[in-house]
């Protein structure tokens, strides 16, 4: 199990070198490059998901360092993408406010994972983010049939760039009303654990990290209850 647990985080750890990396790509190599790298990096968020579900390793822990590196590094292609366009900024505002409200719904005590629309907003950007770095070293992308390139060499960029992006902007957008919507449905909030269960199963603070954070059983369990937000801190009263 800890091989596998290993394998998928090694896999989302990629799209954190992507973020490191984004930048020196795009300014020493160009658009096409980066292009590259953000379709390798946007791959890995589909195959780590994937084997997670295979191996059944899937868990707290990996649930957020996924979330975590997906923002970083959707954040940072837009960032480098301002270099190009400034439509880019406006998808850089809007993740700020998803980052805001998503902290908002873990004071809380709602459940902070991606909904459907969200896991559809990623695949959207993922691909807004390919094509926009490849329209702007389009040269370079020789698979490209000629006439294709020659029109997006002659286009206006500016017109160009707003196109790609607008279905960015919108997913982002419906995305974050969708997240603030949860907030105010009146759900039965769920305990994650009880107090009583915390009292025998928590000995220390590792082991609450170990059952809680890595426990593929405990993350199948309780991944559409609300958040770990009370039962971390009645693990740490009790350990």
């Amino acid at each position: 199990m800890v091989g596998k647990l290993l394998i998928v985080n090694f896999l989302t750890f990629i799209r954190v070198i992507g973020t490191i990396i984004l930048v020196p790509i795009y300014m020493v190599y160009g658009g096409y490059y980066t292009s590259l790298l953000a379709l390798v990096c946007y791959l890995t968020d589909s195959i780590d998901g994937i084997l997670a579900r295979k191996f059944n390793a899937s868990t707290f822990f990996g649930s957020l360092f996924d979330g975590a590196a997906d923002k970083l590094f959707t954040i940072m292609n837009f960032i480098v993408l301002y270099l190009i366009t400034p439509y880019a900024i406006i998808p850089i505002v809007i993740e700020f406010l998803i980052v805001l409200v998503q902290a908002m719904k873990y004071y809380y005590n709602y459940n902070v994972k991606s909904n459907k629309v969200g896991k559809f907003k990623t695949w959207v950007l993922a691909i807004c983010v390919i094509l926009t770095f490849l329209a702007s070293d389009i040269t370079k992308a020789t698979f490209i049939p000629l006439q294709v390139r020659t029109w997006v060499i002659s286009a206006s960029h500016s017109s160009l760039y707003f196109w790609l992006l607008t279905p960015a902007i919108v997913m982002e957008f419906l995305t974050l009303i969708s997240y603030i919507k949860e907030i105010f449905i009146k759900e039965e909030k769920k305990e994650v654990i009880k107090k009583e269960e915390a009292k025998s199963s928590v000995k220390s603070n590792w082991t609450n990290f170990k059952n809680i954070w890595l426990n593929p059983e405990y993350y199948n369990e309780h991944k559409d209850d609300s958040n770990l937000k009370k039962a971390t801190k009645i693990s740490k009263k009790n350990s």
